[in-house]
């Protein structure tokens, strides 16, 4: 069900004191909005790789599914372009709350409390600067729709020493629900990993990661004062501007080791 990830543009290229026309690759952003048993739930702006995931995620992320059994027909409308009809098997579609409009970039929706009071994460996960600085260069090198075009964001989970699920999107937000969605789909675990990303931690990113049960999260960016508050709150170990061997580590840093 996914399309293409990239489209090609002209446009003028100036240069000095002249300009030519030229064309290049760029990342695409489509709306596609999902309905769960014939009610409109959300439309989400992405690019559109990994479709099944990124709603396998949504849909876990929020609350509306908690397996890969819940969901009994997942599969893109034939007399509606964009949309995506799912049917649950024998679950009732909760009552949403107040949607928020979400920090990141691609328009990200989510019903859920930002602020909810979850468990803190107990996990004896510990991994050393270099493996950190190490998984990042495997992410950006795994990101092909950005090394074409540019304009996406790339996340994935790791173990201590390889990037097993990557995703790329326009919204950071859908990175996170598409690697969610691509586990859930395989029966990867989620449990006591790593989630890489290369935009900012805001707080929906530390929110995703906590429902993941994920101890760590490290970015090429900085995280936002909410994103630290809630690690914190949550004992999750936030990693910000890994660039080479160096980066900052503003909560839990007895995760991280210098050997």
């Amino acid at each position: 069900m996914d399309g293409k990830t990239t489209d090609t543009v002209d446009y003028i290229r100036y240069e000095g004191d002249g300009s030519r026309p030229m064309e290049r690759p760029v990342v695409r952003e489509v709306p596609w909005t999902i309905h769960v048993d014939g009610q409109e739930l959300v439309t989400l702006f992405c690019t559109p790789s990994k479709l099944n995931f990124l709603v396998l995620g949504f849909l876990a992320a929020e609350g509306v599914i908690e397996s890969l059994d819940d969901v009994l027909l997942l599969e893109t409308c034939e007399d509606q372009e964009g949309v995506i009809d799912v049917k649950l098997n024998g679950r009732e579609l909760p009552t949403t709350g107040r949607p928020i409009l979400l920090s990141g970039c691609g328009r990200g929706i989510t019903f859920d409390d930002l602020s909810a009071n979850y468990s803190p994460i107990e996990c004896s996960l510990q991994v050393s600067v270099k493996q950190i600085s190490q998984l990042m260069r495997q992410l950006r090198l795994s990101s092909p729709t950005h090394l074409a075009a540019g304009g996406t964001h790339a996340s994935a989970l790791a173990d201590g020493d390889q990037v097993l699920v990557v995703a790329e999107d326009v919204g950071r937000h859908n990175t996170l629900d598409k690697i969610r969605g691509e586990c859930l789909f395989h029966g990867i675990p989620t449990k006591d990993r790593i989630l890489l990303t290369t935009g900012r931690i805001s707080s929906e990113m530390v929110s995703k990661a906590v429902k993941m049960e994920v101890p760590i999260v490290a970015s090429r960016s900085t995280p936002t004062h909410l994103a630290v508050k809630l690690a914190r709150d949550w004992q999750m170990t936030v990693v910000g501007y890994v660039r080479g061997g160096k980066m900052n580590v503003y909560s839990r840093p007895d995760r991280v080791s210098t050997h």
